[in-house]
């Protein structure tokens, strides 16, 4: 009997470059390089007989046979997901999934997963919140089996799943000058007094918000830092400079002497994109 072309693998990095359109899309979602994401669809192709994507210009497209295949291979994968779940189970009854998470994901993005993965039968959550580079150290020890986090990440062995980029806005005191405007642009605040998040926290957001203001021809002036959003927003109540919290973290909260004030020119530049990070099944189940 022969070995079917159909393995796993094949069929997950065959549907990462159906959803995304491309392959260099593709090869960004699964974490890797695109020369052996390439090889895999090649192969994939020859051991059907078959085209399954259309090469175009600007990306590539399915065949029918393509597309009949990714409907099957969604199935097929969900079946296998199921089946390595039930085996956890039975032999680890009661086993938790352990999941980190930064304080942005309690925005929506940790219940959104939640939900996804207690409909694909993970019904025993273990939470803790754990910053981006303490999740990294305990997802590659074992510790925890997901992480909800910032990149950038440097790792080939796990699997990715942006959650969303959050663009940034103004928290403004509420009896500053620029608390009755609309909307600002990134000058408006390059000059004013700062409360921002430690640079060890977010080196490379903070190199993004350095960057744009020197592009305005100001230096930062950054009078306090605080770690939590919630600490930020009191020293910005107080009246001591302007803070930078992201879009969904101004729905969901008010705040005294606060007022949420968008920034119209940095939206696709400066913005929180979290990620789900862990193994292939699991982040399969968060889709």
């Amino acid at each position: 009997m022969t070995s079917s072309i159909l393995d796993h693998r094949l069929l997950r990095q065959f549907i990462a470059v159906a959803e995304t359109g491309s392959v260099r899309a593709g090869a960004q979602k699964l974490n890797i390089s695109q020369p052996p994401l390439t090889q895999a669809i090649k192969r994939l192709e020859d051991g059907l007989g078959v085209a399954l994507f259309e090469r175009q210009p600007k990306g590539m497209a399915l065949t029918p046979a393509g597309t009949a295949l990714a409907v099957e291979a969604r199935e097929l994968l969900l079946r296998i997901e199921r089946a390595e779940h039930r085996v956890r189970e039975a032999a680890y009854p009661g086993a938790p999934l352990r999941i980190g998470f930064v304080s942005a994901a309690l925005n929506g993005a940790l219940t959104h997963c939640l939900r996804k993965l207690r409909e694909r039968g993970y019904v025993r959550p273990e939470l803790q919140e754990l910053t981006t580079p303490a999740q990294l150290d305990a997802l590659a020890s074992g510790q925890i089996d997901l992480g909800l986090l910032h990149p950038p990440i440097a790792t080939q062995d796990l699997t990715t799943l942006s959650l969303g980029r959050d663009p940034f806005v103004a928290a403004v005191p509420s009896d500053w000058d620029l608390a009755r405007r609309k909307t600002l642009k990134f000058q408006d605040i390059a000059d004013r007094p700062l409360v921002l998040f430690p640079q060890s926290q977010g080196p490379s957001l903070m190199s993004a918000i350095e960057r744009i203001a020197f592009e305005v021809g100001q230096t930062l002036d950054v009078v306090a830092h605080a770690p939590r959003v919630h600490s930020q927003l009191a020293i910005v109540a107080s009246g001591i400079g302007i803070g930078l919290v992201t879009e969904s973290t101004s729905r969901s909260l008010q705040y005294s002497s606060v007022t949420w004030v968008p920034i119209s020119d940095t939206r696709s530049r400066l913005f929180l994109e979290l990620l789900c990070v862990g193994g292939p099944d699991v982040i399969a189940a968060v889709r």
